[in-house]
Parts: C-alpha cells; structure tokens; sequence
C-alpha cells in the first residue's frame, strides 16, 4: 500500500439511524416500569426510553435511581462506582480527547507511538457501552515489570467512565458488581486473573459482545431454587506481562508500554490524578450523551486488513475517531494498519508450540517424544516465549498439554530408554498442525 489512506477510502461510509418517537408517553408511569427492571434490563432500554420522553438519559438515570430509593429505601452510598452528573454545556470532544491522549502519554511510555491514540479512543467508547453491541478489551501488555502498567491503569482510572479497579475478586463478586454497577473495569496481572479459574476466565470472555454477556446461576428462594441471568457486558483493560491466552488476545485491543529512555521523561503521577480529573470525565459523559442521541447502532467498518475478529474488535474506534472528526480518523487508521502489520507475523501460541515440536522431532528423525526430551529444547528457544512463558518461569509439562488440548491431542504413556514416560507422537502433532502450513 502506497501514498496517503484516507478512512473515507477503505471504511464504509458513516450512517445515522434514526428511531421513531415513541410519541406521548406518561412520564411517572414510564419512570416506575424502569425502576422495577434489573440493571441489566435497564441498560437496554434506556436510551430509546430516554429520547421517547424527550429527555438526556443522565437525568432519566437521576429519575430511575430516586424512584428505586423510594421504593426500596436502598441507600445511594452503597454503589462503589462513582455516579456523575454529565458537563451542562456543550463539549468539542476533539478536545476532551485530545486532553485525555496527553494524559496518558504523560505518564507512560507506549511501545508505538499510535497505541496512545487507540487507548484514548477505547476509553471514549466505553462511555457508549449502551450503543455497542460489540466492545472489545483493551490489553496492556509489556515484556517485562516495571514498565508502568500499573500505572497505565491508574492514569485510565481517571479517565474511563465509572472506573473500578480491583487486585483480586471472586467470580460471584465479578458478575454481580457487572451486573449492579455497570463499571468500567481495571485489572492488574492478567495471568494470575486467568490462572484463578476457569469460571474467571469464561466471565473475561464472556463480556466480549452484548448477546453472549451472560452468565446464569442458581439461587435459593424461598426454599426452591430459581435461574438467575447477570450481565457480563462491561468495558475491561487487563494489563499482564508478554502473551496472554490467545482468547483474551482475540477479544482485545492490545497496547504495549515499555520502560523509558535515559534521555526520556515522564511526569510523575499525581496521588489525587483521579480527583483532580472530575471534569474531563464530566466533559466525556456529556459528548458521549450528545453522540449517542444520533448515533443509536451505527458503526463503521474497519478496513479489510487483518482477520475478521480483529475487524470487529476496531469497528467501536472506528466510530468514536469518526464521531470525534479532526485528526482521529487519520490516528485510528494508523494504529489499525499497524497492529495488522504486527498480526500477520505472530502466531498463536498453540500454533507455534505445534511447530517447534514437529521441526524438533523432523530433524531428529524421530517418531514421538517425551516431555522430558521437548522441555529442555523449548527453553533454549531465546526468540520463542517458551522460556519466561509464565512470569519469567519456563513452560512446564503441564503447559505443554494445556496449551495442545485445544488441538484434541494430550500426552499418552510411551516407553523410551527402557522407561514409561509421557509424551506425544509425531503423527499427531502433525495432523493438527497441517491446517495451519496452508
């Protein structure tokens, strides 16, 4: 590809839809039918109950929550994600983003200079969590500690709508603060997130798209038990070292941060950042009211470059640089073209440990082998991860057949040297791996 790409060229055109008026409505009736609903059940109506009653849905929000309190006698004190009121006058929300990249390139160093630009455009849009029926995560990564994404994540914190950071949580505690709080979440170490449980896990990936954030459960009433939905539809920036599994990697914008320069400054980070940031978040909860009133689904398409899961991941950015006008569509664009140029030289995990034990075992003429025999080979491979596969540490037997299980092969009991051993045969990692040498 050569010369200047306009988004104009490569997107497909940005439409506006519009929804009937719902026409005359009975304002207290309205107000007492949403406040009986869940939060998950609320969140979809909102927007369209909102514009029917010719209203913002900040203050059909502010009407809803008061009746509930009547109703319930809950106290408002109990929410643990902050509730604000949206900026009174119009924003220029160039200009609240632009605020926002400044922010973050402040107190971090980005690995390539375009993932503050898709950071930026990620936290806008999880202030459209009601508009997307598809967000993706946002995964910062780094190759090793120290690199600041601990602090990536407090700078986000100030910024991103209804912020919630946590260094640990139940899966219980997960999908009910999802379901209650519709926060946007922050979550330090990935791989211990994802090592937790399986049920952790499936809850990370379940919020990927609207339909499947849902996990269901069972709950004793009244002596009986009754099947009970929460909504896993949340924004998430996960932040971990090197790789993670390749089912969060494909549901995620990733960012890499690495440390600074000599020759680099950075500004140290204010202990009262989030305090003092009470504005920008009020100025994006204004625009993200305003934008949301004419924009209802529409999307644009990211250009054809790169799978169709990565597509989808940088359909919401693609909107919200659009929305934005100025030079985002540009920003957006770049970040994109780059990330699929990174894309298309990595491979899965599963894939490349695949490769690396068929070429073992093709160029030693051999038919099977151990794991005993493979480990050592593995850990020598400096341009693989194998070596600081898990927190610096070495893969291991058992995350040789973790990550092969997808593939349906494990390891089977062979003899070698006059012992029984674990391992696996060539003819089975090579029928598996054949689809992927295409």
């Amino acid at each position: 590809m050569s010369g200047k790409v306009r988004l104009a060229d490569m997107a497909q055109p940005f439409e506006i839809e519009h929804e009937a008026s719902g026409g005359d409505l009975d304002v207290a009736s309205e107000i007492a039918a949403l406040a009986a609903l869940t939060e998950a059940e609320y969140e979809r109506r909102r927007r369209a109950t909102a514009k029917a009653l010719g209203m913002r849905a900040s203050i059909l929000d502010k009407l809803v929550q008061a009746k509930r309190l009547e109703l319930t006698g809950d106290d408002p004190k109990e929410t643990i994600t902050e509730r604000l009121d949206a900026w009174p006058d119009d924003i220029d929300g160039c200009a609240v983003a632009d605020a926002m990249r400044a922010r973050l390139m402040a107190h971090v160093i980005f690995a390539h200079p375009s993932d503050a630009d898709l950071a930026t455009l990620w936290v806008l849009g999880g202030y459209l969590m009601d508009v997307w029926n598809l967000f993706p995560r946002l995964l910062i990564r780094s190759p090793t500690k120290a690199c600041g994404k601990s602090t990536l994540l407090e700078v986000l914190e100030s910024i991103c709508n209804r912020p919630l950071m946590a260094a640990n949580a139940s899966p219980a505690a997960l999908y009910r603060v999802i379901e209650a709080e519709r926060p946007t979440l922050l979550l330090d170490e990935a791989d211990m997130w994802l090592r937790q449980s399986e049920d952790l896990a499936s809850i990370l990936n379940s919020g990927h798209t609207r339909r499947s954030a849902v996990v269901l459960r069972a709950e004793e009433r009244g002596g009986d038990y009754v099947t009970r939905r929460f909504s896993t539809w949340a924004a998430m920036a996960i932040a971990g070292i090197g790789s993670q599994r390749d089912t969060l990697e494909s549901r995620s914008v990733v960012i890499e941060l690495r440390r600074r320069m000599p020759d680099e400054e950075l500004v140290p980070r204010p202990v009262d950042l989030f305090e003092r940031s009470t504005e920008l978040r009020r100025k994006a909860l204004r625009w993200a009211e305003d934008v949301a009133e004419r924009l209802d689904a529409a999307q644009v398409t990211a250009p054809e470059c790169g799978d169709d899961r990565m597509r989808d991941n940088f359909a919401p950015l693609f909107t919200v640089a659009e929305c934005l006008g100025g030079p985002w569509p540009e920003r957006v664009l770049t970040g994109y073209l780059a990330k699929s140029g990174r894309r298309e030289t990595e491979e899965p995990a599963g894939v490349m440990l695949l490769h690396d034990m068929v070429e073992f075992c093709r160029s030693r003429r051999m038919d099977k082998v151990t794991s005993a025999e493979i480990l050592p080979h593995l850990h020598d491979l400096e341009d693989r991860p194998w070596p600081e596969w898990s927190n610096g540490r070495p893969i291991t037997a058992r995350g040789i057949a973790r990550l092969l299980k997808g593939f349906g092969i494990g390891p089977k009991q062979m003899k070698a040297n006059g012992q029984v051993l674990r391992g696996y045969e060539l003819a089975d990692l090579e029928k598996v791996y054949a689809p992927y040498t295409r």
